[in-house]
């Protein structure tokens, strides 16, 4: 599986930090509405203050003298506008705090993000470095058994020879000339057919060189024809797995115990006898 990139991991998130943000956006975009509908409210009041300056100014017999500007004037400057003045700063700050908190969300969604993204990476890291080390594990066998004289390759006129791999957890591989999985003992057979000379137990004897645990089994009992005599039967995968055949320990029946020793009762046993004195 490809590696995501931060933007397509993000992408993926966004979705689960929607809802929270659309919430906070809705009531940040209730705010403009609410300051109109309060200025409204703040108008209506100084509608009212004018009329009340202007009656008040009538019951003082001022009402000739026209409409009083300066009470109304002074009205507006200490009461009305200081109001909507408030009311519009208050609508400032609740977007600020919305929009605040719109953005602490993203940053939340964002480090989650990249907490993914910097595990992901760090897992395809790995991933890399075992599968170099595998790699490097693969040609040191196949150096290995090189330098012993098997295990050749098509550069050197051998295309037909069986082939031999080491696996990710230490053991070996083998496959004929076209990659068809076969056993040790078919190794070694495949090998020779083609020219070369390899000896069952030197292959054994490499294999648990290098920590093959089934091949230091097999190097106790079986020869070099792959075949073996009497060994025990908990072995038995463990040779099978490498083509070794022969016969396996049979478990001992068990011994029935010695019946208890009973002394001869002579007096039962023989007949009565006349002991007395001859007349």
């Amino acid at each position: 599986m490809a590696a995501r990139t931060l933007e397509q991991i993000i992408s993926e998130l966004s979705p689960s930090y929607a809802k929270q943000t659309q919430s906070l956006q809705d009531r940040a975009n209730l705010i403009p509405g609410q300051i109109q509908s309060e200025t409204a409210g703040l108008e209506a009041k100084q509608t009212n203050a004018f009329e009340q300056i202007l009656g008040g100014a009538r019951r003082r017999g001022l009402g000739f003298s026209g409409i009083p500007l300066g009470e109304q004037a002074k009205y507006t400057a200490t009461d009305f506008l200081p109001a909507v003045a408030r009311l519009r700063q208050s609508g400032v700050e609740q977007a600020t705090s919305l929009q605040d908190a719109i953005n602490n969300v993203n940053l939340q969604r964002d480090t989650f993000g990249q907490q993914i993204f910097q595990q992901e990476q760090d897992r395809a890291a790995q991933e890399r470095q075992a599968a170099q080390a595998r790699a490097s594990q693969a040609a040191a066998a196949q150096a290995t058994f090189g330098s012993l004289g098997f295990g050749g390759d098509a550069s050197q006129g051998q295309s037909a020879i069986p082939k031999i791999a080491r696996t990710a957890s230490g053991g070996y591989n083998f496959t004929d000339a076209y990659g068809t999985p076969v056993n040790a003992a078919e190794y070694v057979a495949l090998y020779n057919q083609g020219g070369g000379q390899l000896g069952y137990r030197q292959l054994l004897s490499q294999m648990a060189q290098d920590g093959d645990s089934n091949a230091k089994i097999a190097l106790q009992y079986v020869g070099n024809d792959a075949q073996f005599g009497n060994a025990p039967s908990q072995f038995r995968g463990a040779l099978s797995s490498l083509g070794a055949s022969g016969s396996f320990q049979q478990a001992q029946p068990r011994q029935q115990p010695a019946a208890a020793y009973k002394p001869l009762n002579l007096t039962s046993a023989l007949p009565m006898m006349n002991l007395g004195v001859r007349r």
